[in-house]
């Protein structure tokens, strides 16, 4: 677990954002095409305002890229299956580390506490990639001790977890300032 911890992303400090640059964000999170003229008629600015306050949040690493939202299921990928991971412990974690880095289907590699080293999140085609997966890939990565799988039956909490905790602020500076 030691040598697991040296691969973490560090926190970074918060960032005071006023409503302004909150606002922004919630926009954005909605729909993070809309242009610099859209998002500023629908915060009441000018653009060019806009402009600067979003080349301010680029800077300041709060916003950290703009993606497309994929509907995997109609791609095919409709299979979610998480796996907690126990490694061997006391051995170099690099090439096990790259092994899972070149694994393209994992959507998420997490750091835990408790019983398992690692919790994985995979997004697969079906059994087959499932079985193709365990057997030639992940067994063959330096160092995995041990695998567990869990298929997912669905989810239950679907809408974006930016757009859900940027509209809670909101909600929570309106119930503070009341």
């Amino acid at each position: 677990m030691a040598a697991l911890v040296g691969a973490l992303d560090r926190p970074q400090d918060p960032i005071t954002l006023d409503e302004t640059d909150m606002a922004l964000l919630r926009e954005l999170a909605a729909d993070s095409r809309l242009s610099q003229r859209a998002l500023a008629r629908q915060i009441n600015m000018s653009a060019p305002a806009v402009a600067e306050r979003i080349a301010r949040l680029e800077r300041l690493g709060v916003i950290k890229g703009y993606s497309v939202e994929v509907d995997w299921d109609r791609l095919g990928f409709d299979v979610v299956v998480y796996m907690p991971i126990t490694l061997d412990s006391g051995s170099d974690l690099a090439p096990t580390l790259e092994g899972f880095r070149q694994i393209a289907e994992l959507e998420e590699l997490t750091v835990t506490t408790g019983q398992y080293d690692l919790l994985a999140r995979f997004r697969l085609s079906g059994h087959g990639h499932l079985r193709e997966l365990l057997l030639d890939r992940l067994w063959q990565i330096p160092n995995v001790k041990r695998i567990e799988t869990m298929l997912s039956l669905g989810s239950l909490v679907s809408e974006s977890y930016t757009r859900r905790v940027l509209s809670m602020s909101d909600s929570n500076e309106k119930l503070a300032n009341d």
